[in-house]
């Protein structure tokens, strides 16, 4: 038992090293969901000559994004469940039946869900204002440095990312 014991300790570190990269994956795909929301709401840049057809542009870019996180969280959810079999064989063999296997996949996706949509969402809120200040350089406006939140735009993406992970535990 010590030995099964051990076996599982060592593959939370493995587990841990496959998790990360996906934690970082959405959250990186969260920050620049947020970012364009944010820029395809943002007065400053609607103001500006030709910022109304940029601010056209940016939902076709969402959705771009959006279909590309689906595609790319879905696969590295289902290549993070493949190489967890083996775990979950030996979880089995410890007296676990399908129900708490279940139940432990489940948590592990809402916090993983959480914690990239987090992340995602508070960098995204620190670098919109750069990405703004971007947008109105490239189009030699005037630049505001006045800070906001477009929590219009923070639920928009919570929303949808949380439907996406949702998907992704059904």
């Amino acid at each position: 038992l010590k030995q099964e014991i051990a076996k599982l300790d060592k593959t939370d570190k493995k587990n841990a090293k496959l998790y990360v990269p996906y934690i970082m994956t959405g959250a990186l795909m969260t920050l620049i969901y947020y970012i364009i929301s944010f820029l395809t709401g943002s007065e400053i840049i609607k103001n500006i000559k030709g910022g109304r057809t940029l601010c056209t542009m940016f939902p076709l870019a969402s959705y771009v994004i959006i279909i590309f996180s689906v595609i790319f969280l879905f696969y590295t959810n289902s290549f993070l469940i493949r190489r967890r079999y083996k775990e979950f064989g030996l979880y089995n063999i410890l007296g676990m039946n399908k129900k708490n296997l279940s139940f432990i996949i489940i948590w592990e996706n809402i916090f993983v869900g959480l914690i990239s949509l987090a992340a995602g969402l508070g960098l995204g809120i620190l670098l919109s204002k750069g990405a703004e200040l971007v947008a109105v350089n490239v189009l030699n406006a005037e630049v505001n440095y006045k800070y906001s939140i477009d929590f219009g735009a923070v639920a928009v993406t919570a929303r949808t990312y949380g439907l996406i992970y949702l998907l992704l535990l059904a």
